[in-house]
């Protein structure tokens, strides 16, 4: 069977869903095998944009919209629509259409975010500063860093992540869904901060730990702060 969709990350903190066809049922058991196959931490009921682009007028398209809805994500717009019939079809069904471009940070989403036991081993230690655009993983183990992350970097671990600098970008721990896993980091001003599926936008961090030496962890199933 022909491939109907992928699912990729975008230099800002929401996942794409790229249309390649308008068979509804294709997507729909595309989209629930993507979603079965990966940590449910960034998939289910995760804001995305749909991607377009490769699609020309589409008569159906307030089905294809509910389809990826039913899947349980939150749609907040549309993006790369090179057909000025189908971008009216979309605005009017009150999306707005992203004119921005958009740089794939990396290769269809299910290749990284794979279901396995966590076995933490080695902790991997970084030492130098992570630039904007950078993606560090550190599978089945704990992740230090001695220097500062840039935002627009990607950290992700599928243990405990330590930042001894300034934390900037996307931070993920216990990515394979473990909800033991912690941050810690002495300079909180993440895009984004994840802990075994539960995650908080910038705008949803606590503003008086901004700035500040913090430990993130899970109790209830939903994230917590604290001062470290």
């Amino acid at each position: 069977m022909s491939v109907s969709i992928s699912i990729k990350g975008s230099n800002f903190p929401l996942l794409v869903v790229h249309v390649y066809s308008t068979c509804l049922e294709d997507i729909r058991r595309s989209l629930l095998e993507k979603i079965e196959k990966s940590p449910v931490f960034l998939l289910k009921n995760t804001p995305v944009v749909i991607n377009v682009g490769n699609l020309n007028y589409c008569d159906n398209w307030d089905a294809l919209r509910q389809t990826i809805s039913d899947s349980g994500l939150f749609i907040v717009g549309a993006c790369c629509c090179h057909d000025n019939k189908l971008k009216e079809i979309i605005i009017r069904s009150g999306l707005p259409v992203l004119s921005q471009h958009i740089t794939i940070l990396h290769k269809d989403f299910s290749e990284h975010f794979q279901k396995n036991t966590l076995t933490t081993s080695k902790t991997k230690l970084i030492k130098t500063p992570i630039r904007s655009g950078q993606k560090i993983y550190a599978r089945n183990r704990d992740l230090i860093i001695i220097a500062n992350v840039s935002a627009g970097a990607e950290i992700i671990a599928d243990g405990n992540i330590h930042i001894y600098g300034t934390m900037r970008g996307r931070i993920l721990a216990g990515a394979s869904g473990n909800k033991e896993s912690q941050i810690f980091c002495t300079n909180l001003s993440s895009e984004l901060v994840s802990i075994g599926g539960r995650y908080w936008l910038s705008d949803q961090i606590p503003k008086e730990f901004s700035g500040k030496a913090v430990r993130l962890s899970l109790k209830n199933d939903a994230l917590i702060i604290q001062d470290l």
